[in-house]
């Protein structure tokens, strides 16, 4: 009796945020390919000043996001079951690590960075 040997892959997408027609949040890779149980790391790069939080959201196909993570100036890493996160606020970068990949993990990856509000706003 032979093994049949199956390749999963997961795809994953990101996606860029554009204010007043200039890149304000910068994601990589664009796409991405992984094998099932493979572990893969998201970039994010902002310019967003003032900073008050970046956020990590999971969006499948036809359905609204998820928020996978908060990170704040304070917090610098967060976990999730499979899915963390870390912060660099100086250096304006984030990274979402997927760890032990699932056919459920193929997605679009969002990276929000918000900025506090104004009196004036």
């Amino acid at each position: 009796m032979g093994k049949h040997l199956s390749a999963c892959w997961v795809l994953l997408w990101l996606h860029h945020q554009w204010v007043a027609g200039k890149t304000q949040v910068e994601q990589s890779p664009q796409s991405l390919v992984v094998h099932q149980g493979e572990s893969c790391v998201l970039q994010c790069n902002y310019t967003v000043t003032p900073f008050n939080n970046l956020r990590w959201y999971k969006q499948d196909r036809g359905r609204a996001p998820v928020s996978l993570t908060v990170l704040t100036n304070k917090e610098e890493k967060t976990s999730r079951g499979r899915y963390s996160a870390t912060l660099d606020a100086g250096a304006k970068h984030s990274t979402l690590h997927i760890t032990a990949s699932l056919l459920d993990d193929a997605a679009t990856y969002i990276c929000v960075v918000a900025a506090p509000c104004s009196p004036e706003t």
